[in-house]
């Protein structure tokens, strides 16, 4: 119901009678991501590293085949982040497989990586996708029982107030040895999935130029303009390797 208002306010400021997809999608984005922030001014600098940011994690979705298909990239800042890529699955998925979960650790760590990778070092703007990335590995840990290392088992119980939404407390139910296991566990896993993201950045370094150079150029991509990247032979040309 959101969506459909935001919709409808979206059409009624272009003196629209009618609702377009354009308005939906502009909806969408705006419920999922916050209103664009076009007071925001950003350095040349700024710009570019955010261009190559999201330039990394649309590439990592791409190319890691258990990633859902990236639906828009834009360096346009939404809400509080300062751009941002949407990926969106082909059908509605109740389940996710371990792959699955490790593909999205992959995507929220490509900013991370493109970021050092074209620049040498790394900003701030990474903190939110480092966030996410350890919060997922915990959980295939402790709460889907995915690890082989752990075993397939649950650590902790969370006590939960459904009524607001959020986690309010949570009980201890393993040995200060098992939960430096479970941090060992973890860091294992960001640290695998961050080499394979590397790898794949330096394969395919000229693919994220092109990227991040056409974000600077149009600021938003959608599905169509992103997969013809990809598509004619001068593109495929593009990836190369640096190692």
């Amino acid at each position: 119901m959101n969506v459909l208002n935001e919709a409808a306010i979206f059409a009624a400021r272009k003196n629209r009678k009618k609702i377009l997809m354009e308005d939906c999608l502009e909806a969408v984005d705006k419920v999922l991501l916050g209103p664009q922030r076009k007071s925001a001014r950003f350095t040349v600098h700024e710009k570019e590293v955010t261009a190559f940011h999201e330039a990394g994690h649309a590439l990592i979705a791409h190319l890691f085949p258990d990633s859902d298909p990236v639906h828009k990239i834009s360096i346009i800042p939404r809400g509080r982040a300062g751009g941002f890529t949407l990926k969106l699955p082909e059908e509605d998925k109740r389940l996710h497989s371990r792959k699955e979960l490790l593909a999205d650790i992959a995507v929220s760590l490509g900013g991370h990586a493109a970021e050092t990778f074209k620049f040498g070092e790394m900003t701030t703007g990474a903190s939110n996708d480092l966030e996410n990335a350890t919060q997922l590995a915990r959980r295939l840990v402790t709460t889907y029982g995915m690890s082989d290392k752990m075993g397939p088992r649950t650590f902790g119980q969370t006590s939960e107030m459904v009524f607001l939404g959020r986690e309010i407390h949570e009980q201890r139910d393993f040995s200060e040895k098992t939960a430096q296991h479970i941090d060992e566990e973890i860091d294992s896993i960001i640290r695998s999935q961050y080499k394979l993201v590397q790898e794949t950045i330096r394969k395919h370094a000229g693919h994220l130029e092109m990227i991040a150079k056409k974000l600077l150029e149009v600021e938003t991509l959608d599905r169509a303009d992103f997969e013809a990247l990809f598509d004619s032979p001068q593109n495929a040309a593009a990836s190369t390797s640096t190692a």
